[in-house]
């Protein structure tokens, strides 16, 4: 049996802040847990120590087991609990199916499941999972009634969430790739109770506010695209506390709700036709919409679309991505560019995104030149740039530099080619270790180099390269891509292990793996 008070703890953990504190350290959730393990080869898990918390005392218990049970990754361990599944590693039988929990189960469950605040599925439920929730799906039980926090990865279990919904949920997330979204194969009540569930979240899930979809990158568009554009249309416009919406298709009425919204302030979507945003943006047919959206993320099908938004869109912007379905043409990317800086709207972009899809063929002939991007060189507050891109990008050691002197907030310049081309006019690795040093605030950073010189800037005898003296900077990189041209492979070929000495000398505060050197045909 637990304690009330252990005689031998300090008197300072019975102040339930303190106590919180401590346990907030030792808690590390899903998000913090991955960036950790970026940075580090191990991260020790918390749970074991938060387990230990909950059977020390009754003060530690419910602190503890708050934490304990906060992040959920699948229902097994719920199930477990209860005793509707048996212990890892132990099967049901076949008649063991369908489960049907006993109110006593239940209960148990509940216990517990109150303190979930996120949870994640595993992308491929179990049966027994799979069982439980279709018998509680047609009843109007909800699992974890303080559930904020529901992502999704398995579309094919999506019809099967409307025990996972709650009056306290905040923020749902829906993702699948691109290969199971365009393989699959619902059946027909499936389809019905997914968009059932779709057009009931008003209801079920009034406190909404983030919903995305998320369809990763396609060969083609999805054919699922226009059907749920209508149950989920439906659903946003009776959701008046959105705040960010991302979803593959939307229609004219929805997008218009949402710029209604003084909450609203984050689109992730396809680009409306121009007509449709000549309806929706035209100031002599009502009132201005959009007056707090920041962030916006078209996906265009036509550039005369963007032209529209460019020369109508009534607020500021601080983020804005472009992904567009057609090849980017230098002369539509200039003008596009020349009309940001031009209008009053996009003064103050902060973040730029262009990407075009990357499985289209190189176009040699489409180069990409500093004058293209020139006019960007206005937004002085731009802190993000990302272009990716199969067309060339001719970008000199003087065009970096005079990116750098332009945009002087700069943390992430990322110019992403598929394309190859020559290495003359590229900068040296040396002049890109320059420009690190120059520039501290530089967070992350891609960019085609040539290493045609680094035999003359620097002795690559191997000792010679240990005897260097690590370059002193305070500069903030975390990560660091350098492409250089296919013809220069020889050259890696002779040196690659020398070079690898020389990155660490010259970026040290780089942790082992988040320095690339690559042919740009890869």
């Amino acid at each position: 049996m637990l304690s009330t008070v252990n005689p031998t703890m300090p008197r300072a953990l019975l102040v339930s802040e303190i106590l919180s504190n401590i346990i907030d350290y030792i808690n590390v959730n899903v998000d913090e847990r991955a960036a950790l393990q970026r940075k580090a080869r191990y991260v020790t898990p918390s749970g074991p120590t938060l387990f230990a918390l909950a059977l020390t005392c009754r003060a530690f218990s419910e602190h503890a087991l708050d934490a304990l049970w906060h992040t959920l990754i699948g229902l097994e361990p719920l199930m477990r609990c209860a005793g509707i599944i048996l212990a890892r590693g132990q099967r049901l039988r076949k008649q063991d199916y369908p489960i049907i929990p006993t109110e006593a189960q239940l209960a148990i469950i509940g216990r517990y499941s109150y303190r979930v605040r996120f949870f994640k599925p595993y992308s491929v439920w179990s049966r027994p999972v799979e069982s439980f929730l279709q018998t509680l799906a047609y009843s109007s039980k909800v699992l974890m009634s303080n559930l904020r926090d529901l992502r999704v990865t398995s579309y094919y279990s999506a019809h099967l969430l409307r025990p996972l919904l709650g009056l306290r949920l905040r923020r749902m997330r829906i993702e699948v790739s691109a290969s199971v979204y365009d393989e699959l194969d619902l059946d027909f009540w499936q389809r019905i109770s997914l968009h059932m569930i779709l057009r009931s979240l008003p209801t079920t899930c009034p406190s909404l506010e983030s919903f995305e979809f998320n369809v990763k990158s396609s060969s083609r568009p999805s054919p699922w695209d226009v059907p749920l554009a209508l149950p989920v249309s439906y659903a946003i416009q009776k959701m008046p506390k959105l705040r960010a919406v991302t979803v593959p298709a939307i229609t004219k009425d929805a997008l218009t709700y949402l710029g209604g919204l003084s909450s609203f302030t984050s689109i992730k979507t396809r680009l409306p036709t121009s007509r449709d945003l000549e309806d929706i943006l035209d100031p002599s047919r009502g009132p201005l919409l959009f007056e707090n959206l920041n962030t916006v993320d078209w996906e265009i099908a036509e550039w005369r679309d963007v032209e529209v938004f460019t020369r109508l869109w009534p607020h500021k912007l601080t983020s804005m991505s472009l992904r567009s379905e057609v090849k980017f043409d230098p002369s539509l990317l200039q003008v596009l560019f020349d009309s940001l800086h031009t209008r009053e709207a996009f003064r103050n972009l902060q973040c730029i995104r262009l990407s075009e899809p990357y499985h289209r063929q190189f176009s040699s002939s489409n180069v990409i030149t500093i004058d293209t991007i020139r006019p960007l060189f206005y937004l002085s507050h731009l802190r993000v740039v990302d272009i990716e891109t199969i067309s060339c990008l001719d970008i000199g050691k003087v065009d970096l530099e005079e990116m750098g002197e332009a945009w002087p907030c700069l943390e992430v310049l990322l110019l992403k080619t598929y394309g190859s081309m020559s290495g003359a006019a590229r900068p040296s690795l040396s002049e890109v270790a320059r420009f690190v040093k120059r520039y501290p605030c530089l967070k992350e950073l891609c960019i085609g180099i040539t290493i045609n010189y680094v035999d003359h800037d620097y002795d690559m005898e191997e000792e010679s390269l240990h005897a260097l003296e690590p370059r002193d900077s305070d500069s903030r990189l975390e990560s660091l891509v350098m492409k250089y041209p296919s013809d220069e492979n020889d050259i890696w070929e002779t040196y690659w292990f020398r070079l690898g000495i020389l990155f660490t000398k010259l970026f040290p505060q780089l942790k082992p793996g988040s320095i690339h050197l690559r042919s740009d045909r890869f």
